[in-house]
């Protein structure tokens, strides 16, 4: 087949048909441009062009999104996930009464007169809580939290 045959029956320009010609797409032979597997090579040309045009690549994020998205509420359903919300306050809670219960320990340890036992105690409560703090400003830095005086 000729080349404006083939371009006419492809839809495109001779100048086109060239390019394609140059970029391996389609190729000549002695007798011209065999219909067939010209065709069918500029077909998959296209397709592979279509698959790397914006377009797809925001719909196949979409798609991914989405697919993750249902993944989540299915697995939050069938209670394989919990909120992190439901996490911090539970962990809120559950320190909030120990260090209660901490700090109220050299009283109740060392009530009247035992002055020296009540400091040790008080001593050691301190060390306790300033370990927690320390341990839980590391983990707050490792996750890129910011300081409490930059929380609104």
């Amino acid at each position: 087949m000729s080349a404006s045959a083939l371009a006419q029956h492809l839809h495109c320009s001779r100048a086109y048909l060239g390019k394609l010609e140059s970029e391996g797409v389609v190729r000549r032979t002695t007798d011209g441009y065999p219909l067939d597997e010209a065709r069918v090579s500029y077909i998959r040309f296209l397709r592979r062009d279509r698959k790397r045009t914006p377009r797809h690549d925001a719909d196949a994020k979409y798609t991914r999104a989405k697919t993750e998205m249902l993944q989540l509420k299915l697995a939050e359903k069938r209670g394989e996930l919990i909120r992190q919300s439901d996490v911090d306050a539970l962990i809120d809670q559950l320190l909030g009464i120990t260090l209660t219960a901490m700090s109220s320990m050299p009283a109740r340890r060392a009530p009247r007169g035992n002055l020296a036992t009540r400091r040790c105690i008080e001593q050691v409560v301190f060390e306790v809580r300033t370990e927690i703090a320390n341990i839980a400003q590391r983990k707050a830095d490792e996750a890129g939290e910011p300081p409490l005086s930059e929380q609104g």
